[in-house]
């Protein structure tokens, strides 16, 4: 998929999944807000493209997901409530992200 293709996808869906290629088109045509590394599942990242803000993440089964976000605040939001619950796991709650929701 192209940039846009994946632009026009992911504003239709609450999410969608990315192939390595697919994200690594993305990323070099978006702006790198804030990245953290969960050291349980690769990266989450809050990306600009055109205005618009993503939050990119790696799911359990490690599958790409990128998601368009209503601003910014919102991605700043979803972004902290991730890294707690990677927190807590690393603390061995047991806790499961959902990461279809």
């Amino acid at each position: 998929m192209s940039v846009d293709e994946i632009v026009s996808s992911v504003k239709a869906n609450p999410f969608i999944k990315l192939t390595k290629e697919e994200l690594d088109i993305f990323l070099a045509c978006s702006t790198i807000i804030k990245e953290a590394d969960t050291c349980l599942s690769d990266f989450i990242r809050i990306l600009k493209y055109n205005d618009e803000i993503f939050v990119q993440e790696v799911s359990d089964k490690n599958e790409i997901l990128l998601r368009k976000m209503n601003s910014l605040e919102d991605a700043e939001q979803f972004f902290k409530e991730r890294m707690d619950f990677y927190d807590r796991k690393w603390d061995g709650c047991g806790c499961k992200i959902n990461y279809y929701e």
